[in-house]
């Protein structure tokens, strides 16, 4: 069961900073254009530590990591950041808007025991690529940090985790508003309250969200620290990382995550009506506004499908007789059948453009915004765009039940979990 502990936080200093200009997303939710905005915000903006430049003269000694590890000392130093005196946990409040509605999301953030991965305690959904971790084990292995909180998931219908935690809030101790958002965030340094919480958590599965990546990497810099220290009694700092804990019986926004194409490699629309007409219907739309509502009645089983050069939009929904099985290399999960993402990618991104679930790579550019994707075709900066309707999340949390993966990106917790609330050291 999963084991969580509060821990010494570091933090920016309010005297020092404005906070609605240090926060930024996790790294690989932020793009080029977005990371430059974040830097000319501040100085010491979060995204230097977790995604810094890259410089024409970089070195093995002088590099994205460490200048990532000098930032952080110096900023240290002039006491930009500073250490929490006693063990904490941080309860946080985020309140957004998706569409005309607005909602506010709980959690917790705590130092979890990473698990040995076959417990199915704390429970991943995607595939990861072997690049993305290398990446963020050379930040690791520099920093001894952990910048970002894994996003993680559970399951407390009664809120009981809630009501210990409510009667010992007073005044935030952090409040700022960022993008149209506002964050509060409370230290809860009572250990009665901690040791509450803590047994509480004991017998809850975690689901990973967001951060798939950090996770896995996380675990190999403890299996490498424990051989290196000769210390493997699962009490030490790197045997533990920062998570980000909300209750599955809040409000959860999930947000479609849109799959575009830049590349076909000469696959055009008629391959693609030949190649799928036995498992989906194709219905055209000339007009985008009246595309967009139809794929969203259409729910479950509908992809929206743009191609470039065509001046229209069409819709595919699975006939009723198709046989799945026989069209794919190998058989689909049952659970897995109910979700579109994973329909797309065994049916179409796989067999027609050889793009396998486990690895999107640079074959897939993904976005939740609809226009997005459309305006890349419509541009002729892209080939293909399918649009997809969100995932729900009991499917996800079946998928994982079953210790089973779906393709990279298949759902968007919105919003994401900001960098820069708190830091967790692995020393």
């Amino acid at each position: 069961m999963p084991k969580i502990r509060s821990f010494k936080g570091i933090r920016y200093n309010p005297e020092k900073v404005d906070l609605s200009k240090v926060i930024c997303p996790p790294y690989d939710a932020v793009s080029q254009q977005e990371a430059d905005e974040y830097y000319s915000l501040s100085p010491h903006n979060a995204v230097r530590l977790v995604l810094g430049k890259q410089m024409p003269k970089d070195t093995k000694t002088d590099n994205r990591y460490t200048r990532a590890r000098d930032f952080f000392r110096q900023w240290q130093k002039e006491k930009v950041l500073i250490q929490e005196a006693k063990p904490a946990l941080y309860y946080h409040e985020q309140t957004y808007s998706v569409g005309d509605h607005t909602y506010t999301r709980r959690g917790i953030i705590a130092s979890v025991q990473i698990d040995d991965g076959d417990k199915k305690t704390i429970r991943p959904h995607e595939y990861t690529q072997k690049g993305p971790k290398l990446d963020r084990l050379r930040l690791m292995n520099e920093v001894r940090m952990n910048f970002s909180s894994i996003f993680g998931i559970y399951s407390d219908a009664k809120r009981v985790v809630e009501m210990k935690i409510r009667p010992a809030l007073g005044s935030p101790d952090v409040e700022f508003d960022i993008n149209r958002e506002s964050h509060r965030l409370w230290v809860i340094t009572d250990e009665a309250v901690i040791e509450q919480v803590a047994k509480l958590m004991h017998n809850r599965k975690i689901l990973i969200a967001d951060g798939h990546h950090r996770y896995e990497t996380a675990r190999t810099y403890r299996d490498r620290m424990r051989a290196a220290t000769g210390k493997s009694d699962g009490s030490q700092s790197f045997d533990y990382i920062q998570m980000y804990l909300t209750n599955k019986d809040e409000k959860i926004s999930l947000l479609p995550v849109h799959r575009v194409i830049p590349d076909s490699m000469g696959v055009g629309l008629v391959d693609l009506e030949y190649r799928i007409k036995e498992i989906f219907n194709m219905v055209p739309y000339d007009n985008r506004k009246g595309f967009l509502s139809a794929l969203a009645k259409g729910g479950r089983g509908t992809i929206g499908l743009f191609v470039k050069g065509i001046p229209r939009y069409y819709l595919l929904s699975i006939t009723e007789d198709a046989d799945l099985d026989s069209f794919t290399a190998n058989p689909i999960h049952p659970l897995l059948k109910k979700l579109d993402v994973v329909l797309l990618h065994e049916c179409v991104l796989e067999p027609i453009l050889g793009i396998s679930p486990a690895a999107g790579g640079n074959r897939i550019v993904y976005t939740s915004s609809a226009d997005t994707a459309l305006n890349m075709v419509a541009k002729e900066k892209a080939d293909i765009a399918f649009l997809l309707n969100p995932s729900s999340i009991e499917d996800i949390l079946e998928v994982a039940d079953a210790g089973l993966k779906l393709p990279q990106e298949s759902a968007y917790f919105h919003p994401r979990v900001p960098t820069g609330l708190v830091f967790h050291s692995l020393e």
